[in-house]
């Protein structure tokens, strides 16, 4: 396995946060590798119409083009692979493990994201390969303004997120797939006082019609159809590498960074949905230009 020289910085994950902050580091003249196991999260949007400066949307694939298509013409590249691990060495640098080399570098900046949850039901994967499951509302729910949408969940998270949805339809159900077994009854109550329809049990299959609408067909036998689906399962977040070296985690999961984006580590960092901060991806492009400013000026300070 080779090693390679020391880098500045070692950027882990190339979605909005990783590309964004590669292209600030390369406009700093930095030397640096972004490492990328192609599995962005963005890659699933079908259509956004919420990031600024697209009014009639943009594909999450199209956004991360343009996003590498500026990388490169500010001279950076992003290498596929995997890094097994990062590791500490003596003298306070980092050694980042990848299937085929070491990369020796200053400092690391994580932007390996989330996984959504998935529920097993059948027919689930096929609607969301049609692009009509959805899992941000803070991203469209505008887009389903009045439509019938259904929210499938299991616990207080998803009755959260159905209130927060009630806001752009008065048609709601939520799908309790577990049926109860983690709804207690203030919860109940709190979809009640919010006039939120509540369906238990378990979803036997799930399919499209001609004209897309989503039906779900419970194990009962009853069915029923919606404009939308949201998946409010949760996530789960990708910290691994950084816990591993004794990175900080909250009861979620996600890393604990200062104001400068660094986790407890020194010369560690991190960027986007693997931080405890709002997921959106305005939001992890701008935590990503923070803490590649925060790279430079330590770099530079050192």
């Amino acid at each position: 396995m080779e090693e390679s020289a020391t880098l500045d910085c070692v950027i882990i994950g190339a979605g909005p946060a990783g590309l964004a902050a590669g292209i600030y580091l390369q406009r700093f003249l930095r030397d640096i590798r972004i490492i990328d196991a192609e599995a962005s999260r963005a890659t699933l949007i079908p259509r956004t119409f919420n990031y600024p400066g697209f009014g009639e949307g943009i594909s999450g694939n199209d956004l991360l083009e343009q996003f590498r298509a500026q990388l490169q013409a500010n001279g950076g590249r992003v290498m596929p692979g995997r890094v097994a691990r990062i590791e500490r060495t003596e003298d306070g640098l980092f050694n980042v493990v990848t299937e085929s080399e070491i990369l020796r570098s200053r400092t690391v900046l994580l932007a390996t994201g989330v996984v959504d949850v998935d529920p097993e039901i059948e027919g689930f994967q096929a609607v969301k390969q049609e692009g009509l499951i959805h899992y941000c509302p803070i991203c469209d729910g505008f887009e389903f303004t009045n439509e019938r949408i259904g929210v499938i969940a299991r616990e207080e998270h998803g009755v959260d997120e159905a209130i927060f949805i009630k806001r752009f339809s008065a048609d709601l159900t939520l799908i309790d797939i577990e049926d109860g077994a983690y709804l207690n009854n203030v919860s109940v109550e709190r979809l009640a006082h919010s006039d939120i329809a509540l369906v238990q049990g378990k979803v036997s299959a799930m399919y499209t019609d001609e004209s897309k609408r989503i039906h779900l067909r419970m194990d009962d036998g009853t069915e029923h159809s919606f404009a939308a689906i949201y998946c409010a399962l949760g996530t789960e977040v990708r910290s691994e590498l950084g816990t591993n070296m004794g990175a900080l985690r909250n009861s979620q999961g996600y890393l604990v960074v200062n104001p400068h984006m660094q986790t407890g580590i020194e010369g560690l960092y991190a960027a986007g949905d693997i931080t405890n901060h709002l997921s959106q991806i305005t939001v992890a492009t701008g935590q990503a230009s923070i803490a590649a400013t925060a790279i430079h000026n330590r770099l530079q300070d050192r």
